[in-house]
């Protein structure tokens, strides 16, 4: 199995500060480096971004689980801050941080307010990580059943390696199948703000420039 085959679960968090509710999500990547990622938005708008780099990538179930243990004390390190008024970039007696790199499709796409969860799936509609797949199937077991039929809404290019790029939205206001081209996402999101069109607001930011 391959590295993308094991994905942590990742932690979002909302924290009201100075009027705003403030999002904080945490999350594992493993291109183009292994890394834990916390990024810090207030209306969509990045105000930190935090990011520490792993040694290897994850490899195994157990290495996922423990990566998963850092996700939650990193997340929790970084809620400390805010609740406590502290300054960032990092936590007290934390390592020191690495420059934080151009944001991903899938950093974008949790720029959105609202985003709360992001599953990925290759051009065959496989989840990247059986977790995650899990998870999916549980809170969505009718779609889970047809991803098959819904991956079809992308046509595959000539080739057969690439599909169109677009959103489309399979649960108003609730769920939404994501094409970069070379993978897609399922995106789950919970309305934030009334004035938001998620479909035009998660497109803007998949064709945004990293």
């Amino acid at each position: 199995m391959t590295s993308s085959n094991f994905i942590p679960a990742g932690r979002t968090s909302l924290v009201k500060r100075g009027g705003s509710a403030i999002q904080v999500q945490t999350e594992y990547a493993y291109r183009p480096y292994p890394r834990l990622t916390t990024t810090i938005l207030d209306q969509g708008q990045v105000l930190h971004k935090i990011e520490r780099k792993l040694d290897i990538p994850i490899e195994s179930l157990e290495q996922q689980s423990s990566v998963e243990g850092l996700i939650v004390k990193q997340h929790k390190e970084i809620l400390s801050i805010l609740n406590n008024n502290q300054t960032f970039p990092a936590p007290q007696g934390a390592p020191p941080l690495e420059p934080a790199e151009p944001l991903t499709t899938r950093e974008r796409l949790a720029t959105v307010p609202g985003v709360e969860h992001i599953y990925s799936l290759d051009n065959q509609g496989h989840f990247t990580g059986a977790q995650h797949g899990d998870h999916f199937k549980q809170a969505f077991t009718s779609i889970f059943k047809s991803i098959a039929e819904l991956m079809e809404v992308f046509a595959l290019l000539p080739g057969g390696q690439m599909r169109e790029k677009g959103v489309y939205e399979v649960q108003r206001d609730r769920l939404y199948l994501v094409s970069r081209g070379d993978e897609c996402y399922f995106v789950t999101v919970f309305r934030a703000n009334h004035e938001i069109v998620y479909e035009k607001a998660l497109k803007e930011a998949l064709l945004a420039k990293a």
